[in-house]
């Protein structure tokens, strides 16, 4: 009876062990960390992950500096991540690369009506798609209703023309308010400007179209709220460390701006966020604004490339929802989207429809050279040391060479 036993145990020993070692595959997945409310999506979406698929392990690992520069190194030396954040302003780079996987290509099956087109289209590089938004921001019209009501003046609403803005800008300042409005010595917030006038960033060959007439009235109107007409004013100059804290110290009536200063109003100048109002954008011949957005890519060469796919389809679905909860992003996804009943962000979520991502195509795929000496002329020329035409002749001058 002993020596049954025995063979039995023996016997299920040996089976135990024929059976194929249970595998988890790990997925490592890097970006920048955020502030808390990002920080925290983030290992909230990686834990419910985790906690639902056995057979993958997500890990996260931010890149605390030098974003772009360590993401090119690892991508060159192997040791990048198997998934990683790609912001639209430098997508182009990436992707002509090669170093990224083509998605369109192994999520066939994905819901890809349910992104904004907008979104599609700035990680798309040669009619492939390289990545999926994680979400995205866009520039509304910020007002602070109480100096409004304090002077009579109506509210800005949705659909103003940049004729009743300009107009409007006078008015308060006619009425008494030192500062109307911060004017942003960054490009990409005066690019909603030129295509709202039908001027061009870039023409059709993807040399400056800083010459273009549009586009030099576009400049002269952004400039001169601050060197003419002198409603408004830098941040800086106004001794503030960027517009939100402008407007909520009360220091400007109005502010162009997106919904990553909800959350800092909201917490830092409470009283003043119980009186702030929201609209879309000022359009002209049509309307425009900005979308800043960064997307989730595939390493092209992960050696865990469905379980990456498994994990992505996850990141901008169910996983986006979690993130959104928590860092008070908006959702790329249509369906995440709709579930953000937030009035304050109406305006956002209305100019992924029309906006243009902040993505500048050039034909070597580089682009910050060329955004480092455009801010520059713009600072000099916000600052009054620099003509409007001067500027706009020494971009057109300069381009090729910054883009090469």
């Amino acid at each position: 009876m002993k020596k049954c036993v025995f063979l039995f145990a023996s016997v299920l020993f040996f089976a135990v062990m024929a059976l194929p070692a249970f595998t988890v595959t790990e997925v490592r997945i890097t970006g920048w960390p955020g502030n808390d409310g990002e920080n925290k999506g983030i290992d909230n979406m990686v834990t419910s992950f985790n906690a639902t698929h056995p057979d993958i392990k997500v890990i996260w690992e931010p890149i605390a500096n030098n974003y772009p520069d360590q993401i090119k190194t690892r991508l060159a030396g192997g040791t990048a991540a198997d998934l990683m954040y790609i912001d639209v302003s430098i997508f182009e780079e990436f992707a002509k690369s090669g170093s990224l996987l083509p998605l369109d290509t192994y999520m066939k099956d994905f819901a890809w009506k349910d992104i904004p087109q907008p979104l599609v289209d700035g990680f798309t590089y040669n009619k492939r798609i390289y990545g999926v938004a994680k979400d995205f921001s866009t520039l509304g019209l910020y007002f602070n209703k109480a100096i409004f009501d304090k002077y009579k003046i109506a509210y800005p609403k949705d659909g103003i023309t940049y004729t009743e803005f300009y107009k409007l800008l006078k008015i308060l300042k006619d009425k008494g308010v030192t500062t109307p409005i911060v004017v942003n010595a960054d490009f990409n917030r005066l690019i909603p400007f030129i295509n709202a006038y039908g001027g061009k960033v870039v023409d059709d060959n993807l040399r400056s179209g800083f010459g273009d007439p549009n586009t030099i009235r576009a400049v002269e109107d952004y400039v001169n709220m601050v060197v003419r007409d002198k409603v408004g004013q830098t941040a800086s100059s106004l001794g503030a460390g960027w517009e939100a804290e402008a407007f909520g110290k009360e220091q400007v009536a109005m502010i162009m701006s997106g919904p990553w200063c909800i959350g800092y109003l909201r917490d830092t100048f409470p009283n003043v966020f119980k009186t702030t109002g929201i609209v879309e954008m000022p359009k002209d011949k049509k309307q425009a604004t900005m979308i800043y957005t960064v997307c989730w890519s595939v390493n092209k060469n992960t050696k865990n490339r469905a379980a990456c796919i498994e994990v992505l389809k996850y990141l901008v679905t169910g996983g986006q929802e979690i993130f959104m909860k928590a860092s008070g992003v908006l959702g790329s996804s249509l369906i995440n989207a709709a579930k953000d009943t937030d009035p304050i962000k109406k305006a956002f979520y209305a100019g992924a429809k029309y906006g243009t991502p902040w993505r500048i195509p050039t034909p070597s795929g580089n682009f910050s050279k060329a955004n480092d000496e455009i801010n520059r002329g713009l600072t000099e020329a916000l600052a009054g040391k620099l003509s409007v035409a001067d500027f706009c002749k020494q971009v057109v001058a300069g381009y090729d060479q910054w883009i090469e």
